[in-house]
């Protein structure tokens, strides 16, 4: 989920669960810019979301290592997983941005995963309009003023375009 209250800089941007495009290192934390796909050979051709998909045994020695210096420790995508905390300072951010927000957009997320998912119904409460973009409804549907049903690629654009009203 990204939070972006408008009428900020882009640099106060909130990404709250991390980016795939982002490595971490396991050992001392080091956090860097990957584009590489995969990002290590060993990872050619595994990793298919088939929940019936063996074990790739991979040996560790080939798995993605920290180049920092003196580390070498594995890395792994920089992205908050099931089970593990989101950093509090980017909660804090996120509560105060939505606490001061006039429009909500929940773009393209199950509404089901805690804490992000009471972020809009918390908006909502507050009487403030929230858009959900969805390929299905959710458990949050209800309490939005707007959902867009389909893919987020063709209906978000559509609806975030300038009004023929406001153009000049």
């Amino acid at each position: 989920m990204i939070i972006f209250p408008a009428l900020i800089s882009p640099s106060l941007l909130c990404v709250n669960v991390g980016s795939l495009f982002k490595t971490r290192c396991m050992m001392c934390g080091h956090e860097a810019a990957n584009y590489k796909s995969p990002i290590c050979a060993a990872l050619e051709g595994r990793g298919a979301p088939d929940p019936d998909t063996h074990d790739a045994q991979i040996p560790v020695e080939q798995l993605p290592r920290c180049e920092q210096r003196g580390c070498n420790g594995l890395l792994r995508p920089a992205v908050v997983w099931f089970g593990e905390t989101l950093d509090a300072d980017i909660l804090s951010f996120a509560e105060k941005a939505l606490d001061s927000c006039d429009l909500c957009l929940v773009v393209g997320t199950s509404s089901v995963v805690y804490p992000a998912a009471m972020f809009a119904p918390q908006v909502a409460a507050r009487g403030v309009p929230v858009a959900e973009f969805n390929m299905e409804n959710t458990p949050a549907t209800e309490r939005f003023k707007f959902h867009f049903h389909g893919p987020c690629g063709t209906t978000l654009t559509p609806a975030l375009a300038r009004h023929e009203s406001e153009l000049n």
